[in-house]
């Protein structure tokens, strides 16, 4: 007596139910599909960052020249007594470094420069009489200034400078929605496939089921019946090539499903689907459609891209007009003969206006066209949006009427007795094709019940697709 609740126990351990979010998880666990979409949004994160420190990060360049110059300089009938140099040999020796940044907040730049020249000059002299003398000067000039500027007009905030970099921003939050896209267009192939083997193993156990109860009544019949057996063995035989045709089909299921999902065990994980189906429709689609859909995201992004466009060149028309401090410190040493010093400082604060009177006529023609396609943008967005409603409302109307269809074909199943001819056949007040008729007829409403209830979970797919619900959070 105990041996039969120990097998229901191991059985009921050894398979479970694997629902459609046990199967969508492992799908994007598991599945290298998505690699090159999401190879697009590193590259576009990479290209952000480095828009970003291209203008913001500290620029600090070296520079050095190291030569020598030979110059010879002969004056024919010179008669002065003032001495020239006949023979110059010069020695060229400079460094210098700069460093700048811009700042995101204001649009200013702040740049530091140092150049230091130490040249070296040894010169021949001579006049009117010939060679005087040997002159030798060595001299030194450091120059460091600090400045600082601020774009007033053009270029306010950085808006003209800043542009190639809020528009990789934009470009990287459209990659990661293209990724999302991509996963649930996949997401949405895969759960059909599971759809559809559920459906088949539905369907396999509405017809094993009739032709287990066909041929219990075979077993029951009598020498007597041999008749009413063989009519009853062609009707066995009819279901039976039936229900091989569904386990074909079953079979080449499984494969699609074990190529979506590496490892799956469809005899230990069951593919499942609630008898009871529910969905939720969306009362409000307007306001959800605007905030949750990525299509709507993603035309959005492209008019967020094109107003950041158009509001670089409205900037640009403006005249330059700049505010600068800066300072200056000079040091110069003279030559070793008078060993002349001298420093000097230097602060100047200057408003620096310019602006073309002919006007930019490529700038123009590009603010033009951005305006335009602002328009092109407005259309695409409102057809978009409306479509998806129009679509979401027609779904929305085919699951409820699929819902009172499926309730009806409930109450006919509780209402009808599959087994009132039989009992009629045993009393010898019915005949056998009765009794497979209303075989057939209690099967067909089964079936049909699959394929209301089937038909439903599909529906409720296509609207969660529409409306972008099957990707997990």
């Amino acid at each position: 007596m105990l041996l039969l609740p120990i097998l229901i126990l191991m059985l009921s351990q050894s398979a479970s139910a694997y629902t459609q979010d046990n199967f969508v998880h492992q799908l994007l666990l598991s599945h290298e599909f998505f690699e090159k979409e999401r190879i697009n949004v590193e590259i576009k994160k990479i290209e952000m960052i480095g828009d970003r420190a291209n203008y913001s990060n500290w620029d600090w360049g070296v520079g050095a020249e190291f030569g020598r110059i030979h110059k010879n300089k002969l004056k024919y009938d010179y008669t002065s007594s003032t001495d020239y140099a006949r023979s110059t040999n010069q020695q060229v020796r400079k460094i210098s470094s700069d460093l700048s940044k811009k700042f995101f907040s204001n649009g200013s730049e702040l740049s530091f420069s140092f150049d230091r020249s130490l040249p070296i000059k040894n010169e021949k002299m001579y006049d009117k009489n010939g060679y005087q003398t040997d002159k030798n000067t060595t001299e030194y000039l450091d120059d460091l200034s600090v400045s600082w500027t601020l774009p007033l007009l053009q270029n306010q905030n950085g808006v003209v400078d800043q542009k190639t970099y809020d528009l990789a921003v934009l470009d990287y939050k459209d990659e990661e929605l293209v990724l999302a896209e991509v996963q649930e267009d996949f997401i949405e192939d895969k759960v059909a496939e599971f759809i559809d083997w559920v459906e088949y193993k539905w369907q396999i156990e509405v017809l094993s089921n009739t032709i287990s109860r066909l041929s219990s009544i075979q077993v029951q019949m009598t020498d007597r019946q041999t008749r009413d057996s063989e009519i009853l063995e062609r009707s066995i035989d009819k279901h039976q090539r039936l229900l091989l045709s569904l386990k074909s089909k079953l079979i080449a299921q499984n494969a699609l499903l074990l190529s979506a999902v590496n490892g799956l065990d469809v005899d230990k994980n069951i593919p499942t689907l609630g008898r009871q189906f529910s969905v939720n429709l969306i009362d409000n689609l307007d306001q959800y459609c605007q905030t949750m859909v990525r299509d709507l995201k993603r035309i959005n992004i492209e008019i967020r891209k094109n107003n950041r466009s158009i509001e670089t060149y409205k900037n640009s028309k403006l005249p330059d007009f700049d505010f600068t401090i800066s300072a200056t410190k000079d040091d110069n040493k003279g030559n070793y003969t008078s060993y002349s010093k001298s420093t000097e400082t230097e602060y100047e604060a200057k408003l620096v206006f310019s602006y073309p009177l002919s006007g930019d006529i490529n700038n123009q023609v590009y603010l033009d066209k951005y305006r335009l396609k602002s328009r092109q943008f407005e259309l695409k967005y409102n057809n978009k949006l409306n479509d998806i409603i129009a679509n979401a409302k027609k779904i929305a109307t085919d699951i409820k009427q699929g819902q009172i269809q499926l309730s009806l074909i409930g109450q006919q199943l509780q209402t009808l007795d599959p087994n009132h001819e039989l009992n009629l056949y045993f009393k010898g007040q019915g005949e056998i094709r009765f009794v497979i008729s209303e075989m057939d007829d209690y099967q067909d409403l089964r079936l049909e019940e699959v394929v209301m209830l089937i038909g439903l979970y599909k529906n409720k797919l296509e609207y969660d697709s529409l409306l972008d619900r099957l990707l997990p959070n």
